[in-house]
C-alpha cells in the first residue's frame, strides 16, 4: 500500500492536491494536521488514516460533521478499510485513493503498429432520443439498480451498447494494473476494438469520440465511438463500439445512446462501490465483535474476591482490537494468580497473541505457582510464535495467609503501591527485559509484603501516555491525585476511569487502556 496517496477531487483549493499515504495521516481545521482543511464545518481534528499489516484503514475522530468513504458514512467507534479508487467526502471536499503512478495509466501505448487515424471528430450529444432508445436505457437501469458486481453491470453495459448502438461489437475496456484491461466484449467470439491511445485520451476529456481508424493488417477504415466510464468525475474505464458502417446518421444514434448508457452505467458503477465498502465495512466489523467476544470471554469477572484477595480492573480496547491482557484466578485455597499486560502494538495481531500470551501464562501458574518459571517459559513462547512482537508484563502471586505478593515485572514498569495511610508511591522492582526479545532471557521472583490497608494498582502504557489539553501526561501525577481519595479496589477502578474520561476531553482514549487494583482485606 505504500504507493496510495490521497488525492483531491472537488473542492476549496489546498497547498498540495495530493497527500501520500506511507505513514499515520490526520486530516484536520488544525495547524497541526498532515493536511489543513481551512473550513469552519471541519472538526479541529476531523480524520485519520492509518496504515496496518492489512492495509489501509480510514478513522473519523469524533467529528461533528461526519465522514464519509463511498457516500458511507463513517462510524467513529468502527474504522474502515481503504482501497484503490474509493472516494472520501470531508465537507466541501471529495478525494479519492489512487496509486501514486497512475496518471500515467491514461496514457496507454497504442496497440501493435502505429495506425492510421482518418479523422477524430468530437460528436455534440442530440437532446432527443429514439424511444427504442429510450426504452432500453430504462431496462438497463432496472436491470443493474441492485447489481453486486462490476462483472455483472459490465456484461450488460456490453450487451446493451451492443443492441441500442447497432455495433459490429462492442467492448468494456476498465482500469487495472497500470493500464486498460477488456473487462467485456459482445458478441461472443468477436475480437474487440483496441483500445488506442488517440482515441480514448479525447475520450477522456468528457466528450463522445468518434473516429475512422485503419489497423495495420485490416482493409479499410473502422469507424468506432468512444466514451469515458465516470464514477464521481474519476474515469474508470471505456466504452468503445466498433460500428457496422461509416454512417453519418448511425454515428449520431449511437453517440447519443452510448453517451447516456455510460452515464448510467457510472451511477450504476458508484452504487456497486458504495455496497462493495458497506460489506467489507461488515464483514471486518463481523470479525472484530467475534474476536472482541473472544476476548471477553476468557477475561475473569471484573471484581470480586478471588482466594482471599479483593480485586478490580477495567479493560477500554482501543481501535480494533485490545492488545492489553488481565487475569486473576485462584492456585489454591490462598493464593492467587495476578497478571497485566500488554503486547506491542495493536489491533487483531495484537490482540490474538494476547489471548495466547494470557492461556499460556494461565496453564503456567495453574501448574507451577512460579512466576518467575511462568515467565521465562512464556518468554521462550513469545520467542517463538511473536512475529517478532514482544509483550510487557506483571506475573504476580498473591499469598492471603502470608500477605506476600512474590512477582516478575517484565519490562512493564506501570504500578502504584498504596501505604496504610492512603499515599501513592511508585512500584519498584528490580524489573526484567519483555517477553518475546531474548528467548534465553533470565526472570528472577521479587516479593513484597501486602500489609492491612494496601493496595497495589496496575496500568498499562495506554493509561500511562495519555495527556490532556496541554500536553501533560495522565499518570503519575493526576492518577495519584484520584489515588489519594482511597476507597476499596471497585471504587479505585471506577474513580481512574472517570477520571481518565474527564482528563481526555470526555471520552476514553484511542489506544488500548487498562488499569488493575488490588489488596487483602483483614
Amino acid at each position: 500500500m505504500h504507493d496510495l496517496v490521497l488525492e483531491v477531487l472537488s473542492g476549496p483549493a489546498l497547498e498540495s492536491r495530493q497527500l501520500r499515504l506511507d505513514a499515520p495521516r490526520v486530516l484536520g481545521r488544525s495547524p497541526e494536521c498532515d493536511w489543513v482543511l481551512a473550513d469552519p464545518g471541519i472538526s479541529r481534528r476531523h480524520a485519520g488514516i492509518e496504515r496496518r499489516s492489512a492495509g489501509l484503514y480510514l478513522r473519523d475522530l469524533g467529528s461533528r460533521a461526519g465522514t464519509f468513504v463511498n457516500d458511507h458514512a463513517v462510524d467513529p467507534e468502527r474504522p474502515v478499510p481503504l482501497a484503490e479508487h474509493d472516494r472520501v467526502r470531508i465537507g466541501p471536499w471529495r478525494f479519492r485513493v489512487r496509486r501514486e503512478e497512475s496518471e500515467s495509466a491514461h496514457n496507454p501505448a497504442n496497440v501493435g503498429s502505429p495506425v492510421s487515424l482518418g479523422s477524430v471528430t468530437r460528436i455534440a450529444v442530440p437532446v432527443l432520443a429514439a424511444e427504442r432508445r429510450l426504452e432500453l436505457l430504462v431496462e438497463f437501469a432496472a436491470i443493474t439498480v441492485n447489481a453486486e458486481d462490476v462483472t455483472s453491470v459490465v456484461h450488460h453495459l456490453c450487451d446493451f451498447a451492443h443492441r441500442g448502438s447497432g455495433a459490429r461489437v462492442a467492448s468494456v475496456w476498465l482500469y487495472a494494473d497500470g493500464g486498460f484491461e477488456a473487462a467485456a466484449s459482445l458478441p461472443a467470439g468477436e475480437t474487440p476494438f483496441p483500445c488506442i491511445a488517440e482515441v480514448i485520451e479525447s475520450a477522456g476529456h468528457g466528450s463522445v469520440v468518434q473516429a475512422d481508424i485503419e489497423l495495420p493488417g485490416s482493409s479499410g477504415v473502422r469507424p468506432v465511438i468512444a466514451v469515458a466510464l465516470r464514477v464521481d468525475k474519476e474515469v474508470r474505464g471505456y466504452l468503445l463500439a466498433e460500428l457496422m458502417r461509416p454512417d453519418a446518421r448511425q454515428r449520431a444514434d449511437a453517440a447519443e445512446f452510448a453517451h447516456a448508457l455510460a452515464r448510467l452505467a457510472g451511477l450504476t458503477l458508484g452504487n456497486v462501490e458504495r455496497r462493495t465498502m458497506e460489506r467489507r465495512v461488515e464483514r471486518l466489523h463481523a470479525d472484530l465483535d467475534q474476536a472482541r467476544e473472544v476476548q471477553r470471554q476468557i477475561l475473569p469477572p471484573t471484581h470480586g474476591v478471588c482466594a482471599g484477595t479483593r480485586y478490580a480492573f477495567h479493560v477500554h480496547p482501543g481501535r480494533l482490537v485490545a492488545g492489553d491482557l488481565v487475569d486473576v484466578f485462584a492456585l489454591d485455597e490462598h493464593r492467587c494468580a495476578v497478571v497485566l499486560g500488554d503486547v506491542a502494538g495493536a489491533g487483531v495481531g495484537a490482540g490474538f497473541l494476547m489471548a495466547s500470551v494470557q492461556a499460556y501464562l494461565h496453564a503456567e501458574l495453574l501448574e507451577t505457582c512460579d512466576p518467575a518459571l511462568a515467565a521465562r517459559r512464556c518468554n521462550q513462547y513469545v520467542s517463538r510464535v511473536g512475529g517478532g512482537r514482544f509483550a510487557t508484563v506483571w506475573i504476580g502471586v498473591v499469598d492471603g495467609r502470608a500477605r506476600c505478593v512474590c512477582f516478575v515485572d517484565a519490562g512493564h514498569g506501570h504500578g502504584r503501591h498504596i501505604d496504610a495511610n492512603g499515599r501513592p508511591r511508585e512500584l519498584v522492582s528490580r524489573g526484567a527485559i519483555p517477553l518475546g526479545i531474548d528467548a534465553g532471557a533470565q526472570f528472577e521472583a521479587e516479593s513484597l509484603r501486602l500489609a492491612v490497608g494496601e493496595r497495589l494498582v496496575l496500568y498499562s502504557d495506554g493509561i500511562a501516555e495519555i495527556r490532556g489539553a496541554g500536553g501533560e501526561t495522565f499518570a503519575p501525577t493526576v492518577l495519584d491525585q484520584i489515588l489519594r481519595r482511597g476507597g476499596d479496589p471497585q471504587v479505585i477502578v471506577e474513580a481512574v476511569i472517570a477520571g481518565i474520561e474527564l482528563y481526555a476531553g470526555g471520552s476514553m482514549p484511542s489506544d488500548d487502556a487498562s488499569i488493575l487494583a488490588f489488596d487483602l482485606p483483614d
